[in-house]
């Protein structure tokens, strides 16, 4: 009579072939998982940390899955999540958690739980593929779909995945992981997914959801946020007050906004820039109210303060699609009709250097034209200083921008001012060092300018633009280079 093997536990079963490790004393330890660098499996495993409190994949015990699995099986059994999230968004007639809607008597969490400790114990063939996952086990012997792994297709349904075969190779573990996604995804009117690497930071992007399912029993729905990129900048700011910015030298941070239902997938991949996150967290620990009011002009219309939080909510916001599509967002760090600077020059600096690219002695040569621009108009009366800032706002082409600085060095001799405003390199240098058509062009020259004008000047502007405003003036024009 053949004999019966002892019963594996699940610590046997989580630890495969190619999981053992060595550590630096040379002794063995197991890893039960790992990150593989796809955003479903990640935030997978993101989920498992959060709920453990654990930080790093090795440090994860059979315990701690247990525990994962018992939590999301109880969740996953209500028809909140099943019917209205997993098999509505997500994984469609999903028969690992039960969201087929003809599953719904059986649904039980002791159901759902026996399937996904089935995963862990499901054995490897070594015939089969490799793993399109991780490439660390062998895939499951038929090609796993969209029920049970996002976005990877079946039969007509188109497949997301390069290969675009029907269906995927993927492994047990790695499929477990995706069922672990739904407790730390951020429901919108899509699913939100936040990947970032180092993987740490998907902790600090994703602890929220876990937190708000913790709290209701219900996914997040990330704070009514309508729009992922708004969300994702709330949350940068809030997460970049704790991080330094030479930290973030090498992070990226990638959101995937998908939905996967029985009529048709979709998907958005929204990549964030480097230097946008190195500046939005430079932001936010330097100058948080400059950022704030250099957002407010993004939008079609200002808010009132009792709009703002609705506006970042549902409305989308141009210096977010700027920063996202890396064009300049310049001339939001001033407010003409203000006539004020939004930020501090220190944060100016850090964007014109860091996303803008403007050398750093470039903008110190800006910035001294400015102060000696300044040191002059502000010996003029209030009428004609806001007379002349306001020829340099109103200077659309390049012989309106080239009359204002003739006219300030008039103001200058008159005035009896030693030493010209610049000389005559300086004033080529103005003029002609930067294309038209390039991000650092005479327009940024402009914007530049116009920052620290108002910066210096703004009180006295002000006071000059109040009196003007009950009087009836003519359209000023410019005096020299008309054509």
């Amino acid at each position: 009579m053949k004999e019966i093997g002892q019963e594996k536990t699940l610590e046997e079963f989580l630890t495969g072939p190619g999981t053992r490790e060595h550590s630096a004393h040379g002794e063995k330890h197991s890893s039960l998982f790992t990150w593989t660098g796809h955003p479903f499996t990640d935030t997978g495993l993101v989920a498992l940390l959060l709920l453990s409190g654990k930080e790093k994949p090795e440090e994860l015990t059979s315990k701690d899955v247990e525990k994962a699995i018992e939590f999301a099986s109880r969740l996953y059994a209500r028809k909140e999540w099943s019917s209205g999230y997993i098999h509505a968004m997500m994984l469609p007639n999903s028969g690992i958690l039960m969201a087929n809607p003809s599953m719904s008597k059986k649904r039980t969490p002791e159901a759902i739980k026996a399937n996904l400790l089935a995963l862990l114990s499901e054995s490897e063939n070594p015939n089969a593929p490799i793993c399109e996952i991780c490439g660390r086990r062998h895939a499951r012997p038929k090609p796993v779909y969209r029920s049970d792994f996002p976005l990877v297709g079946t039969g007509g349904v188109p497949n997301y995945f390069p290969s675009g075969k029907d269906g995927a190779n993927i492994c047990a573990h790695c499929l477990f992981l995706a069922q672990m996604m739904p407790l730390v995804a951020y429901r919108l009117s899509r699913v939100l997914v936040i990947h970032a690497y180092p993987y740490e930071l998907m902790l600090e992007f994703h602890r929220e959801a876990l937190d708000d399912v913790r709290k209701t029993e219900l996914a997040s729905v990330a704070r009514n946020f309508r729009r992922p990129e708004n969300f994702l900048f709330e949350k940068l700011i809030e997460i970049g007050t704790r991080l330094e910015t030479g930290k973030l030298k090498n992070a990226s941070i990638t959101l995937y906004y998908f939905v996967v239902n029985n009529k048709r997938p979709e998907l958005d991949v929204i990549y964030i820039p480097n230097p946008v996150l190195r500046f939005v967290a430079f932001a936010a620990r330097v100058d948080r109210k400059g950022w704030s009011n250099i957002v407010k002009m993004g939008w079609r219309r200002r808010p009132s303060g009792d709009e703002v939080e609705e506006f970042k909510r549902r409305y989308p916001n141009d210096v977010y699609a700027r920063l996202l599509s890396g064009k300049s967002i310049l001339p939001y760090f001033i407010d003409p009709h203000g006539r004020q600077a939004n930020s501090s020059w220190k944060l100016l600096s850090f964007y014109c250097s860091e996303v803008l690219g403007l050398d750093k002695d470039a903008l110190e040569f800006v910035k001294g034209v400015a102060d000696r621009i300044v040191e002059t108009v502000e010996k003029l009366p209030d009428n004609k200083l806001s007379k002349r800032v306001r020829e340099l706002e109103r200077a659309e082409k390049l012989y309106q921008f080239e009359g204002f600085f003739i006219r300030v060095e008039k103001d200058r001799q008159e005035l009896g001012i030693p030493g010209a405003l610049m000389s005559f390199d300086d004033f080529a240098r103005i003029l002609t060092s930067y294309g038209e058509d390039l991000n650092v062009s005479w327009k940024t020259v402009k914007n530049l300018l116009l920052f620290r004008i108002y910066e210096k000047l703004h009180d006295r502007l002000m006071k000059a633009s109040l009196e003007e405003a009950g009087e009836s003036e003519e359209e000023e024009e410019f005096e020299e280079g008309e054509e």
